[in-house]
């Protein structure tokens, strides 16, 4: 009896696991674009009903200036489904020095028939997030070579660091490395465009000065690289 309650478990957890997903880990969305499709998939042998909200980094929908057509749609099993992020009012209200960044939130509910509708079952909504950046077409550089830009400090063996580029520089890891010691300044970090952030070692570290610094970034097509610089 405890074997088949848990082969039945086994398969609501199955079936309850996340099957539509996104080609991609972020979008971006530049300036000049009158609007920006996303693609998505469902490998599945189920249908998936998906609903699509944006919002800001606080959670909140009302300031986006961009909708997702259409936000509603049902994707059948090994088919995709394209949405377009479209504009609406970015280039009016949005800074054009720096980037700007939102969210993609989807939420993916397996599609019932109708033979089932009356029966129980255990229906679980899995919601994914998904950064969307605006991206003004007037920033100068590169966003992958922003790190290059980064100043370092020491404030009470704290690291100080500047971005005093326009990008946003999403880190992965961050070390500092002194002949053979290393020492982690950060883990799963964004650095805001024009802005600084304290990051704690996890050992104090006296000086930067006879040291590398190597970041982990994650680029525009979600691919992790790392580079090394000087402090």
């Amino acid at each position: 009896m405890k074997t088949f309650l848990l082969f039945i478990l086994m398969l609501y957890v199955h079936a309850a696991s996340a099957s539509v997903i996104m080609v991609g880990t972020r979008v971006i969305v530049p300036s000049a674009a009158k609007e920006k499709t996303v693609q998505f998939k469902n490998p599945d042998p189920q249908p998936f009903i998906v609903e699509i909200k944006l919002s800001d980094e606080h959670d909140h929908s009302s300031q986006v200036p961009f909708v997702a057509v259409p936000p509603v749609f049902r994707i059948e099993p090994h088919q995709g489904q394209s949405v377009r992020l479209i504009p609406t009012s970015a280039e009016q209200l949005l800074p054009r020095d720096r980037e700007s960044v939102f969210y993609m939130n989807f939420t993916q509910i397996p599609a019932l028939k109708r033979s089932a509708r009356n029966d129980n079952q255990l229906i679980i909504a899995v919601k994914s997030r998904v950064k969307v950046f605006y991206r003004p077409e007037t920033l100068s550089g590169q966003q992958s070579e922003a790190f290059k830009s980064l100043r370092f400090s020491l404030n009470n063996g704290k690291v100080m660091v500047e971005n005093p580029t326009g990008f946003y520089i999403s880190i992965s890891r961050a070390r500092f490395v002194s002949h053979s010691h290393s020492v982690t300044l950060t883990d799963a970090v964004m650095l805001a465009p024009l802005s600084s952030m304290e990051w704690s070692p996890a050992e104090r570290v006296a000086s930067l000065r006879d040291g590398k610094i190597r970041i982990t970034q994650v680029n525009d097509y979600g691919a992790y690289f790392e580079n090394t610089r000087d402090p």
